[in-house]
């Protein structure tokens, strides 16, 4: 069970550090205590600087900035730090984060890197076979700049994986998806009007879908 402990101190953002005894986060210049509002805004600030900053690697890449091997490696840890900082915007309460948080992360992650596939059309998907495309000369600089931007979005994944596994540890038993403002797939409009469901039958945005990580939607627990 040792590999199930947070460590003393998780240092997930910049400005800000959990700290795992007193169950709070905390400034990291003031050791003050932060709210969980503030924690939020700067996971959300974060989030939108690791986003540029994973779309701007295609540019890198295109111009001979960086080399395929970089690319992957950067992509892999702004692909982690956007995980993270959404898996954070996802919390409710500063007891949220827990050991299982972090696996959550973990296996979005792991489909993020190398084993994703979609179920609708049984693609594989992930850095590893993007890189691949790239290599065979099947991704053009505009291709690469888009799919970087899916990617900086597959965050949503963790968020609502994350959104659900609170609900169900607070006895949260149904829930319903929300269409967003949007243009909608011809997937999301049949889940949305499935209405009320368990939080096992739940098919939470951006799966199983053909927005995929550009879904709008949202969830709504009861």
């Amino acid at each position: 069970m040792k590999n199930l402990l947070l460590p003393e101190r998780v240092d997930a953002l910049p400005e800000i550090t959990f700290d795992v005894q007193a169950r709070r986060w905390r400034y990291r210049d003031s050791r003050q205590f932060a709210s969980m509002e503030a924690v939020r805004t700067q996971a959300e600030r974060y989030l939108e600087k690791e986003k540029q900053a994973l779309v701007k690697l295609g540019s890198d890449y295109s111009e001979g900035r960086i080399d395929l091997k970089e690319l992957q490696q950067q992509a892999a840890k702004r692909i982690k730090h956007i995980h993270i900082a959404q898996m954070i915007q996802a919390l409710d309460r500063q007891a949220d984060l827990t050991p299982a948080k972090f696996l959550g992360v973990a296996r979005s992650l792991k489909q993020q890197y190398h084993s994703g596939k979609d179920p609708l059309t049984g693609k594989r998907f992930g850095i590893k076979h993007l890189a691949t495309d790239i290599a065979d000369g099947k991704v053009s600089p505009a291709q690469l700049t888009n799919r970087l931007r899916m990617f900086g979005e597959s965050g949503k994944v963790t968020y609502w994986e994350t959104k659900s596994a609170i609900a169900s540890d607070n006895g949260i038993k149904e829930a319903r998806r929300i269409l967003g403002d949007a243009e909608h797939c011809r997937h999301c409009p049949k889940y949305a009007a499935l209405g009320w469901v368990s939080l096992s039958e739940l098919i939470l945005p951006t799966q199983r879908c053909e927005c995929r990580t550009n879904c709008k939607c949202t969830v709504e627990y009861r």
